[in-house]
């Protein structure tokens, strides 16, 4: 009777799922990475549009101050224009690049999310525990990428609020000898009040050090439970370390729920 080698064909099959397993990390790593540099030169745009843009309309109140000629201010304020106007072009389509990028990368993290939850089962309380954890990575990257989405937007609104101040400062004062930019003055002085009020208001900063700090201490919990070390160091069995990990994970979840009413959907099973 011709014998079959088994330890062969289970080899092969474990080094197969490897390989397969290798192959997805791999893929998502290759779209972080591509995520990464796109959102640098998004946040390189957004540096252009704003700040850059505002400082050079600062050099032509400047330039409109101390020159008897309004020549130099004039181009200056095309210029302004002009950089303006292709910038917002630019952060447009960056934006979409942005988003279909971040898109692909979901993507590809739920098909290998399901993948693995499909090897986990169903079988009993120990294996929904083990699919808890196996979703928990999408929501430490959702919780962070609320973190930097309120984060670019305190640095967009403290943008505005500091160079709009500057520019708002030197209009005024140029308004003295050149009473045409007052209306300038006087609405640029208004959007830095109002932006001022709405960051204060919105509290961008505290939230995102919120979406932060809770995102972090899931990425702990997550790889505690796995190493058994910190809290998980005490229990003798799989069953019971992660019956105290969703407990902690679910702690957590109700903080941030408490100090952000207005979060995101967690998408975790209850």
């Amino acid at each position: 009777m011709e014998r079959v080698d088994t330890a062969g064909i289970v080899g092969g099959g474990v080094l197969a799922e490897d390989r397969q397993q290798g192959d997805w990390e791999r893929r998502i790593a290759q779209r972080s990475e591509e995520l990464y540099r796109e959102r640098i030169v998004q946040r390189l745009l957004l540096a252009w549009a704003v700040p850059g843009n505002l400082l050079l309309a600062a050099v032509g109140a400047t330039l409109l101050a101390l020159s008897t000629s309004v020549v130099p201010a004039a181009v200056t304020f095309v210029i302004v224009a002009a950089s303006a106007g292709v910038a917002a072009v630019y952060v447009y389509r960056q934006h979409f690049k942005v988003r279909a990028v971040d898109t692909d990368l979901r993507a590809l993290e739920g098909a290998h999310r399901d993948m693995l939850l499909d090897e986990l089962g169903t079988g009993d309380l120990l294996d929904a525990h083990r699919r808890y954890r196996a979703q928990l990575p999408e929501l430490i990257e959702r919780y962070r990428h609320e973190a930097r989405s309120d984060r670019w937007k305190d640095s967009a609104l403290q943008a505005v609020v500091i160079g709009g101040s500057i520019v708002a400062a030197t209009a005024t004062a140029t308004a003295a000898a050149v009473p045409e930019i007052r209306w300038f003055a006087i609405g640029l002085s208004l959007l830095v009040a109002v932006s001022a009020a709405y960051a204060g208001y919105t509290k961008h900063r505290d939230r995102a050090a919120a979406w932060q700090e809770t995102a972090d201490a899931l990425e702990r919990e997550y790889e505690s439970v796995e190493l058994r070390v910190g809290r998980y160091r005490r229990f003798g069995s799989e069953r019971e370390a992660y019956a105290e990990f969703a407990e902690a994970v679910e702690a957590l979840r109700a903080e941030r729920a408490r100090r952000l009413p207005s979060g995101v959907n967690d998408g975790l099973m209850q």
